[in-house]
């Protein structure tokens, strides 16, 4: 993809999204009909998102085997609307304005006053998310688009003004090549996303055209710690600032404490500046929390009020969100589905001291091809470790591929306590080995989160079921 130059909603009256219920379609969805589109779309199944955007007045069409879109004049799809899609074929064919996700969403970023575009490996939801809070803490009236619920207001977007524009940009597909923000951030670079890039150089190089669109200032902030990521972001020559917990990074946090709440002292430049206390757990949301916090200084934004902001953020939903808890049991569920995600995730949870118990959905059969021998000691902080069948995303299986590939891994990395009960069979399997006292946590990108949902309704013990 490249650059979006023009505004592509300037003329349009009226949009319609194919399969409108995704996270990402869903608030593009809301921020269009703030901007004062008539919106309507389609989904295959109906789900609480679907609810939710017919409750805000956009109309959803359930089942995508007959054509919706009327007079539309805007027709939108993402990555995960295969191209032979009955609806964006007709769209096609009938000449209709027909464009991705992150074109649409790049053009109103790229024409922002100021924009601020959050990319990376792992974190990038969170951060957007407290970058947003912050600005809204503030009443700096933003209008911000993330990948997840924020839980202090319960939406993925918070509707504003244009004078400050925040997203979380998706490099899965290349379509971050789309966006030209004038602030970046990119919380971590790895190996991810080769079913779409083929080769760790060819993301790289992605990256590079993508910092080499960052204009006016054109500031780049980035996680310090990562030597690859350190040398593309100096080649491009854009002003930075880095961030993490070595001690050389400009921003740097040390001492850093986890209960009965996340607190760590921000150095500046070797320098002690401030405490900082966070409502989220985790040394990964420490990192989060760096990378917004050296954005809004730079943006001018005073520390005392960036504290203040951090401090009341909630969190977002499926990244570590609480399900039920009581004084025995806490049952989490979390969108990690990498192994650096995964490792974070419970280790953030063992240093609570608790028995933890993961019910873990590997995501995508490429995903699990590429990456399952780094799940072998991914699990190393859980005690209990319970595998499940892969999400396949809606793609077919190459062959061979199975939850078996982690399964042995973990096992060869000396676990002592791993088991496969296939999905139909996980509330059983709980509900017959019941946790007594401990945190579980489902974990995983695919549909994961509802067996967690359900799980909590079978337990009578739970305020929250």
């Amino acid at each position: 993809m490249k650059i979006v130059q023009e505004n592509l909603i300037q003329n349009c009256r009226d949009a319609y999204l194919i399969g409108i219920g995704g996270s990402g379609m869903s608030g593009l969805a809301r921020i269009l009909k703030h901007q004062g589109l008539a919106v309507s779309g389609s989904d295959s199944k109906e789900t609480r998102v679907t609810q939710n955007l017919r409750r805000s007045g956009i109309p959803v069409q359930i089942g995508q085997d007959r054509v919706g879109f009327g007079k539309s004049d805007l027709v939108i799809y993402s990555s995960a609307i295969g191209k032979d899609h009955l609806e964006l074929k007709e769209a096609r064919h009938l000449g209709l304005n027909v464009h991705h996700r992150a074109e649409v969403l790049a053009s109103l970023l790229n024409h922002a006053t100021t924009s601020i575009g959050v990319l990376g490996t792992h974190g990038k939801t969170t951060t957007t998310a407290m970058i947003s809070h912050v600005l809204s803490h503030v009443g700096a009236s933003p209008t911000c688009f993330v990948g997840s619920d924020m839980l202090n207001y319960d939406t993925n977007v918070v509707a504003g003004n244009s004078d400050y524009w925040v997203s979380e940009v998706d490099e899965s597909d290349s379509s971050h090549e789309c966006y030209a923000p004038n602030y970046s951030i990119i919380t971590n670079l790895e190996p991810e996303h080769l079913d779409h890039y083929h080769t760790w150089e060819n993301l790289i190089q992605s990256f590079h055209r993508f910092l080499s669109q960052v204009r006016n200032p054109g500031f780049v902030s980035y996680w310090g710690e990562d030597p690859v990521l350190h040398a593309l972001v100096k080649e491009s020559g854009r002003p930075h600032v880095n961030f993490g917990f070595s001690a050389d990074c400009i921003y740097s946090a040390q001492n850093v404490r986890f209960y009965p709440w996340t607190e760590f002292d921000l150095y500046e430049s070797g320098f002690y500046s401030t405490t900082f206390r966070l409502s989220v757990p985790g040394r990964h949301n420490v990192a989060n929390a760096l990378a917004a916090l050296s954005i809004l200084l730079h943006l001018g934004f005073d520390l005392e009020t960036i504290c203040s902001g951090l401090a009341s953020f909630k969190g977002t939903r499926r990244r570590m969100e609480i399900k039920c808890q009581t004084p025995q049991l806490m049952v989490l569920d979390d969108y990690a589905h990498h192994p650096t995600e995964v490792k974070a995730v419970l280790r953030a949870l063992r240093e609570s001291g608790r028995y933890v118990r993961v019910i873990f959905q590997p995501h995508r059969f490429t995903r699990t091809k590429n990456l399952f021998r780094e799940f072998g000691h991914a699990f190393n902080d859980a005690n209990e470790v319970v595998l499940t069948d892969i999400y396949s995303a809606g793609e077919s299986n190459p062959g061979g591929v199975g939850v078996e590939l982690i399964y042995h891994e973990v096992l060869n990395a000396h676990h002592s306590n791993v088991s496969m009960v296939h999905k139909d069979q996980i509330i059983p399997y709980l509900m017959e080995h019941p946790l007594q006292d401990g945190v579980m946590i489902f974990m995983g990108a695919g549909d994961i989160g509802e067996i967690a949902s359900e799980f909590v309704n079978h337990i009578s013990a739970c305020p929250s079921a």
